[in-house]
């Protein structure tokens, strides 16, 4: 234990030491998954054990099939007001790669969470899911995922991104963080003046810019796929597709789909983004709320490329698509729904295949970026989707576990990848 200007810094060993690396962070680091106690000393969070929210943290982290995480930390710094989360699921393949998302969690109280729980619990979903988004990716990277609670439009400020930044960097290269939703190009430029282990920066501060545009092209790779194994041609010409949530990757993927000659559907809670769609594309039709999109008659695909949870035992009954191919992670809300949606006869392209597009953008900022080289790349999204529907047909499983059962055996057999733009060493290795 050590202390600087007040904060008191906890760890369980030092992670990784890399030559150069500030340690002395001035936030508040705890290797350990506790939510707040309600009776805190100052700069030291304790466990509240009696509590239901703690049973839930810990069970998830330490005894079920969603846990495993090598290592969880607790970020705070008061003078900024940052309070984070990272989580670090793997590193068998190398540092951790996944984006920090900067969001409020207002709603946990609903289910009887608070943020901060619901935030931890948040970041050990997403950092699982990039563990075998980056397998299936081809990527020399293990899984992780970063949280900063708070409202973005009110919290976000050039010295808690700074703060931030230092708490990654004391991680030494163990995780190399990115945007993700709330984050942006430019909250990168001011994290990376902090941490080199920063990715998603803009051109002018040696980055690639926002990787949406990637994303957006992989997954639009992937609703290809989809459509040959379910109509036997890579293309949406002459289909419907819903799209849910149209912010920094929805908007693209509707030009894509629109260019392949797909009529599309939208719909957002945020008013501005569906005007500006509808601006760009006025032929595109619009939702009033997603119950109503996922009810639309005719739709052959549904695209949910908002926040996580979005196909769970009310939405799977009602869908009308014959497909659901999407850029929002963590689409399936819990164990089952996979199976659910098979049973229906829906085809499910998983989330965290399809959406890797950005992922591969920002690793390949990691060698020096090359647009073409990195699209070549996100290209490839299309052949493993393919091959996904056909070791799951082989199998006789759903698609979402024939992807696990893929990523599984890399992880589990520590292949690095031979792709040059894949890089191992980019986070100081």
């Amino acid at each position: 234990m050590r202390s600087r200007a007040g904060r008191t810094l906890l760890s369980s060993g030092p992670p990784h030491p890399q030559e150069g690396v500030q340690r002395d962070t001035g936030v508040t680091t705890v290797t350990d998954v506790r939510p707040l106690s309600r009776q805190s000393s100052p700069g030291v969070h304790q466990a509240d054990v009696d509590g239901p929210a703690d049973a839930g943290v810990l069970r998830t982290l330490f005894h079920s099939e969603q846990g495993g995480h090598e290592q969880v930390v607790l970020c705070q710094d008061r003078a900024s007001g940052l309070k984070a989360v990272i989580a670090i699921h793997s590193t068998a393949l190398g540092p951790a790669l996944g984006g920090t998302r900067f969001h409020p969690y207002a709603d946990a109280v609903e289910h009887h969470q608070r943020p901060e729980e619901a935030a931890v619990l948040d970041a050990l979903n997403l950092a699982r899911g990039m563990t075998y988004k980056n397998a299936l990716a081809g990527l020399d990277h293990g899984g992780g995922k970063a949280v900063i609670i708070g409202d973005p439009e009110k919290a976000k400020s050039e010295e808690l991104l700074l703060a931030y930044g230092r708490a990654v960097a004391s991680l030494g290269g163990r995780y190399v963080t990115a945007c993700d939703v709330g984050t942006y190009v430019q909250d990168m430029d001011v994290i990376s003046r902090e941490c080199r282990w920063t990715t998603g920066r803009s051109p002018a501060n040696g980055g690639a810019g926002d990787s949406s545009v990637l994303t957006a092209y992989g997954v639009f790779q992937g609703m290809r796929a989809s459509a040959q194994h379910l109509w036997g041609a890579p293309t949406l010409r002459g289909r419907t597709v819903g799209i849910a949530g149209v912010g920094k990757v929805g908007h693209l993927l509707v030009g894509h789909l629109l260019e392949d000659g797909a009529r599309v559907v939208i719909t957002d809670v945020r008013p501005e983004s569906v005007a500006r769609v509808r601006a760009a594309h006025p032929e595109v039709l619009v939702a009033p709320d997603t119950a109503a999109l996922i009810r639309t008659e005719g739709m052959d695909m549904y695209a949910p490329c908002a926040l996580g949870g979005a196909l769970d035992d009310d939405t799977v009954p009602a869908l009308t698509a014959k497909a659901v191919c999407g850029a929002a992670n963590n689409q399936l809300a819990h164990p089952g729904v996979e199976k659910d949606l098979a049973d229906r006869g829906i085809l499910y392209a998983p989330d965290y295949v399809v959406n890797a597009g950005g992922v591969i953008q920002v690793a390949d900022e990691l060698q020096g970026f090359d647009f073409a080289r990195a699209k070549a790349k996100a290209g490839k999204i299309f052949d493993t989707t393919a091959e996904i529907f056909r070791r799951a047909d082989a199998d006789g499983v759903p698609p979402a576990a024939a992807a696990d059962r893929i990523a599984e055996q890399r992880i589990a057999g520590r292949e690095p990848s031979h792709d040059p733009s894949a890089g191992r060493s980019a986070a100081g290795r």
